[in-house]
């Protein structure tokens, strides 16, 4: 076939339109994660938003800068309070680490009786108490490997949490010209998925918001619940395990691995009252996402609550955190489509004539 000039000024503009789509992505690359974790806070602080805005009057610059204040104090809030607390336990244990001047208490002989690991702990523990500074020395290149990801980790976390400051910001930029935004992005679905946009809207906002209050919301309410146990009950660099605690939460761990060690040290070191009623209070601390959790994430959402459960757990292992909210998202939308579908194709046969006998 001949090639004439209205096929190559073809070739030349799709080859122009492809190279500035793949400029354009390259430059934004570094910014992709900001701008999602932007849309997120947006439409999880939605309804406050309207709300605020409904209560003064549709003024939405001013409900806008309100609702971020709102995030700020909620979410980074107490993570930053936790900074300055967190760095003196940190201080504090490194610098007895360093001087040998940590405490152990006398092994109780009941460890003796645990089974697999009861002798070898019951021995180390002994060791421990008799002079920590043999037992680091021996565990040297262990506590220093764990060091190096502790330090890692504590930059990393910085470092999200200034991200996150930004995000919220721009989530506030989002919501104080969200009218626009909502009518360009019902545009973009319509496109897409004509005659949809409406559906596919509301399904996005109520996982999204699900998904927040299900994880994020149950997470930062088991962390500060066992940290309150933590610093009543005496427990050395409470900040610091109810920041583990809150981390564990969010990725879906159990916060029992960090209660049973410290549950551990408080029958060792405390009264048996302290220790009972310390577990009294941390046993529905740690249950506490396995009532919650179902009735949040469910909750809004024209979808199984197990539909979106398994796509925030799916995208979480598959994308990181960013996936905890878009495996939902886009697992919620292929069971509404799977389900239209079916729908559908019975509507079509139930139509259909039946055939002469």
């Amino acid at each position: 076939m001949p090639i004439n000039d209205k096929t190559i000024d073809t070739i030349i503009r799709i080859g122009l339109l492809a190279a500035i789509a793949i400029w354009s992505i390259a430059i934004i690359a570094p910014f992709i994660g900001i701008l999602l974790w932007a849309v997120i806070v947006a439409v999880s602080a939605y309804p406050v938003f309207r709300w605020i805005s409904g209560k003064l009057g549709d003024r939405d610059v001013i409900a806008a800068i309100l609702t971020v204040t709102i995030v700020l104090l909620l979410i980074v809030g107490p993570i930053g309070a936790s900074l300055p607390g967190l760095a003196d336990s940190v201080r504090t244990v490194a610098t007895d680490l360093r001087d040998g001047t940590i405490a152990i208490p006398e092994a109780s002989e009941a460890v003796r009786e645990w089974p697999l690991i009861g002798e070898r702990f019951y021995s180390l523990w002994r060791e421990a108490h008799g002079g920590i500074t043999e037992v680091l020395t021996r565990f040297q290149p262990q506590i220093k490997s764990a060091g190096l990801v502790v330090v890692d980790s504590v930059a990393g976390i910085t470092l999200a949490v200034l991200q996150f400051i930004l995000s919220v910001l721009i989530a506030g930029a989002i919501l104080a010209n969200h009218e626009r935004v909502l009518a360009l992005t019902n545009r973009l679905v319509d496109r897409i998925a004509p005659g949809s946009q409406e559906r596919f809207m509301n399904l996005t906002g109520g996982t999204v918001r699900g998904v927040t209050t299900g994880v994020i919301g149950v997470a930062m309410v088991q962390a500060i619940l066992a940290g309150i146990g933590f610093a009543v009950i005496g427990i050395p660099a409470a900040a610091l395990w109810a920041m583990f605690c809150f981390l564990l939460a969010i990725v879906q761990i159990s916060i029992v691995i960090i209660v049973i060690p410290i549950s551990i040290y408080v029958f060792a070191n405390y009264e048996l009252l302290s220790f009972v009623l310390f577990v009294a209070w941390m046993i529905p601390v740690g249950a506490l996402d396995n009532v919650l959790k179902p009735i949040l994430m469910g909750r809004g959402v024209d979808a199984p609550m197990l539909v979106v459960f398994i796509g925030a757990i799916g995208g979480l292992i598959s994308f990181g955190f960013l996936g905890l909210f878009f495996g939902a998202v886009v697992l919620v939308i292929a069971n509404d489509l799977l389900v239209s579908w079916l729908e559908e194709t019975e509507s079509v046969e139930l139509q259909q004539p039946k055939a002469s006998q």
